[in-house]
């Protein structure tokens, strides 16, 4: 089956994020890791459906277009 492309993916601003892991669970496709204490997005995995950007208390994820 193929993939399709999401209109948006999520980014992280490393400079903001507090690294609470909050959006973990909240990521359907599992495309948010925290390794190293650094919060990475999968592009590959992400789908665009935005449900770990409102919950960041800190308001370090937000959705850019897919490039």
């Amino acid at each position: 089956m193929r993939r399709v492309t999401p209109d948006t993916i999520a980014v992280v601003d490393l400079a903001v994020c507090d690294r609470c892991g909050l959006c973990l669970p909240l990521c359907p496709p599992e495309a948010l890791h925290l390794e190293l204490n650094i919060l990475t997005v999968d592009d590959a995995a992400c789908t665009g459906c935005e449900k770990c950007v409102a919950p960041c208390p800190v308001g370090a994820l937000a959705m850019v277009a897919y490039a």
